[in-house]
């Protein structure tokens, strides 16, 4: 797409199914943008972008290939986002699987690049993402959108050297993903967020409990009685979204971390499920005391750059001017070379 539609641009990772999916179609179809769909599979995201098209009108889409699981994907998919697009107001990192959509066995616990196939897919390609496609969203002024979940208070105690271990009998990390994006957002903005003249906002989602395409491989009853109880992903993506556009997530806006029912931000259990879903309103609550933790913060970024680095990728700008957005776009700029 050309730069002269001056449409404002997303990038939203698993925007073939799910909340993915309306989140993609509401903000193309009821806000203006222009939507990169980055999806694993080809041709479910071209069934899915027809379907959107029926249901939402004639958006303004593309499809994008990219598979989480995969460092080289990433780096693939930055690539050819930046060498298109000079900027990009939005990144929704959306995606995820959960320990019903992977292998336990030993065999398949972890990625070709080392890491627990569902710590890399829900967070850790995430933030490569983020940062090979820095460039673009500091041009922007953008956002940086994460889709996280309640299960991010569960996690203690904090160990991410999980991250890169096979675990017999298996113990899923998903909490541990979802409590990495809300601390990776953090530290991102006390880095890059607050006092750099070029900025990017971050922030975080928690939808609640959603009858979304997350339970595919549950039992048949589950699933049912999921969609009795749940909120649809249509209206989860309704929250997803309000948090994309809302102008109280508009730099110079500290991270948020905002959720899908009303009751969140007076107890913890209501981001589980209350009986009324928050819809385009947003609740704004306090995350766990752990993904407050600024020096847990540290410890993820430091555990997070010693796997780009075993990787391939050069992160000894970043390590030596941990201040500046030069440095994070330095390493951004040569990862994609």
């Amino acid at each position: 797409m050309s730069e002269k539609r001056r449409r404002p641009l997303a990038v939203v990772t698993g925007a073939n199914t799910g909340i993915g999916f309306h989140v993609a179609g509401q903000l193309a179809s009821r806000h203006g943008y222009h939507v990169i769909l980055a999806c694993r599979s080809l041709p479910r995201a071209e069934a899915a972008l027809e379907a959107m098209r029926q249901q939402y009108g004639e958006v303004s889409a593309e499809i994008q290939v990219l598979d989480l699981a995969s460092f080289s994907s990433v780096r693939s998919c930055a690539s050819s986002i930046a060498s298109r697009h000079g900027s990009l107001d939005l990144l929704v990192c959306n995606a995820g699987l959960n320990a019903a959509s992977v292998p336990q066995g030993s065999e398949g616990q972890l990625t070709e690049d080392g890491v627990d196939v569902v710590y890399q897919t829900n967070f850790l390609a995430h933030l490569l993402l983020v940062a090979l496609l820095l460039t673009p969203l500091q041009s922007a002024e953008g956002r940086v959108v994460s889709v996280t979940s309640v299960i991010h208070r569960s996690v203690s105690p904090v160990d991410f050297e999980l991250a890169r271990t096979i675990r017999e009998p298996y113990v899923s990390l998903y909490g541990l993903s979802k409590l990495a994006q809300i601390l990776a957002g953090l530290e991102l903005h006390r880095r890059y967020g607050s006092s750099s003249a070029e900025r990017v906002a971050f922030h975080s989602v928690n939808p609640g409990g959603v009858a979304s395409d997350i339970w595919r491989e549950y039992p048949a009853w589950q699933r049912w009685a999921f969609r009795a109880m749940l909120a649809s992903s249509e209206r989860a993506a309704n929250t997803v979204v309000a948090a994309c556009v809302c102008d109280e997530g508009k730099l110079p806006a500290r991270p948020m971390y905002w959720n899908g029912y009303f009751g969140a931000s007076r107890s913890s259990a209501f981001e589980y499920w209350s009986p009324v879903p928050a819809g385009s309103s947003l609740v704004p609550s306090r995350p766990s005391d752990e993904a407050c933790d600024r020096q847990l913060a540290q410890q993820l970024w430091d555990h997070s750059m010693a796997i780009f680095r075993k990787a391939g990728f050069d992160v000894n700008a970043m390590e030596e001017d941990s201040s500046s957005y030069d440095a994070w776009r330095s390493f951004g700029k040569r990862a994609l070379t």
